[in-house]
């Protein structure tokens, strides 16, 4: 759909009744189990003829509003290459795993602080008492 998104691009899409289906839309519907997201050339009916920005001819199947999924809502540039990473052996370790670690650290030294802090109350308790 070059060049209304690009590779690397997150499309936000919303139920297909937003804003209504007409030309020059863009669409997700479902041919059997692909997805396939294009733009409405026209629309006649329940029947919608579409086409991918970066072909030459429309597509050969017309597409019935029932398979549609949803509508073209808005793009975040780049944020698919950060989840593609995410997917990587480094991404995991990186992105996940790393982050945890750290924050598991935090957590353990606040525990151990917070028992420290309590074991030197209760030693102070002891020794006023002894008094």
């Amino acid at each position: 759909m070059e060049p209304a998104f690009n590779v690397g691009d997150v499309i936000i899409a919303g139920p297909p009744g937003s804003g209504g289906i007409k030309p020059g839309v863009i669409v997700t519907y479902a041919m059997g189990k692909t997805l396939i997201t294009h733009r409405v050339l026209s629309v006649d009916g329940n029947t919608l003829i579409t086409k991918g920005d970066a072909n030459e001819t429309p597509d050969p199947n017309p597409v019935l509003l029932s398979q549609v999924k949803s509508r073209y809502l808005f793009r975040i540039p780049y944020v698919g290459y950060a989840a593609g990473f995410v997917r990587t052996r480094l991404g995991w370790l990186l992105l996940i795993i790393l982050p945890s670690i750290v924050l598991v650290g935090f957590i353990v030294k606040d525990i151990i602080k917070e028992a420290f802090k309590n074991e030197n109350h209760v030693k102070n308790v002891m020794k006023t008492d002894n008094h």
